[in-house]
């Protein structure tokens, strides 16, 4: 029995390698919207999301079976509120090292106060559209192409590493964000659904908005 996504049975080798370089072309041209148009938060960037639904949808109809990416995760919301409930509690602990290691270590200090007065004219952009864009490329896209040809880790490194290089083109170094991407993928991957790793990916910036919040006010 698989676990999680898994699209390798469904493919020739030839035909999946087919569709992991245009999972690698939608990355690319993902980084020349973000960096060399500075669209970081433009619908545009969901435009290769979308045919690749579209392609996946056609797909599985004509390959049906239990590999295929889908809206609830396996296992139950119940699991997955409770594996939620555990990540969040780690990521919490994990923020609050990095946070006291960054004290110390100067290149680390990304984690810049926000003045509450901002906060409302950037939850929509960091909770709903980044998530939904940015999880569409690097899960929902990348990792759901790179399934047709490899085991998950590697998915998950691959996927991981461009979801921190898109990072590094934002200039947003901070240690979490780096790490962030290779914790979603395995979100995806394991659970099969889309919108797991989209909604850990917006409680992750909320948590970070109100980091930021906690910082301005301590300040």
């Amino acid at each position: 029995m698989r676990v999680g996504l898994d699209l390798r049975p469904y493919f020739q080798p030839r035909e999946a390698y087919l569709w992991v370089a245009a999972g690698f072309l939608a990355v690319v041209i993902d980084y020349v919207l973000v960096y060399g148009f500075e669209l970081h938060f433009s619908w545009a960037r969901f435009l290769p999301v979308g045919i690749a639904l579209i392609l996946f949808g056609e797909k599985a109809r004509q390959r049906p079976g239990e590999g295929w990416p889908k809206g609830a995760p396996n296992g139950g919301w119940r699991l997955w509120i409770k594996v939620s409930l555990i990540v969040t509690a780690w990521a919490l602990l994990l923020w609050f090292i990095l946070y006291g290691v960054a004290a110390w270590v100067p290149w680390m200090r990304n984690y810049p106060p926000i003045d509450p007065e901002h906060v409302p004219a950037m939850l929509f952009p960091m909770c709903i559209l980044a998530p939904v864009i940015e999880e569409g490329v690097y899960r929902i896209l990348l990792c759901t192409v790179l399934a047709t040809r490899f085991r998950h880790r590697t998915v998950v490194l691959i996927s991981g590493t461009a979801f921190a290089g898109l990072h590094l083109l934002y200039g947003n170094l901070a240690i979490t964000n780096l790490l962030a991407g290779y914790l979603l993928s395995w979100a995806y991957l394991m659970s099969g659904s889309f919108w797991m790793p989209i909604l850990w990916h917006a409680v992750g910036n909320l948590g970070i908005l109100s980091a930021g919040m906690i910082l301005f006010l301590m300040q």
